[in-house]
């Protein structure tokens, strides 16, 4: 029986003195040349501060695999640094619905 597909949603508060410093571009770059996933931004959010990244679908045999590719992603980018102070990077994933 083969993984299903599955769904990489990250969400994140922002300085928003530094939104113009997040480098979405060249982290989505990095991310898709390491798995071969495109990400799609999302934000901010009505309260000004809150951004999500939508990554899928990533093959579910490969998850484990994706999730260390993003991290040091963004961690060649500087993504953390653009965080609103006391916040992080929250990741969840959600297999595809068959339904």
């Amino acid at each position: 029986m083969s993984q299903p597909d599955w769904g990489i949603f990250v969400y994140y508060r922002m300085d928003p003195e530094k939104v113009g410093n997040a480098r979405w571009s060249a982290l989505f770059a990095d991310v898709e040349r390491r798995t071969g996933v495109a990400g799609r931004l999302y934000g901010p959010a009505p309260d000004g501060r809150t951004w999500m990244e939508v990554y899928e679908p990533v093959p579910g045999a490969n998850r484990s695999g994706f999730e260390k590719h993003l991290s040091a992603a963004v961690a060649e980018v500087g993504m953390e640094a653009v965080l609103a102070p006391g916040e992080y990077r929250h990741v969840e994933a959600f297999p595809r619905s068959k339904v």
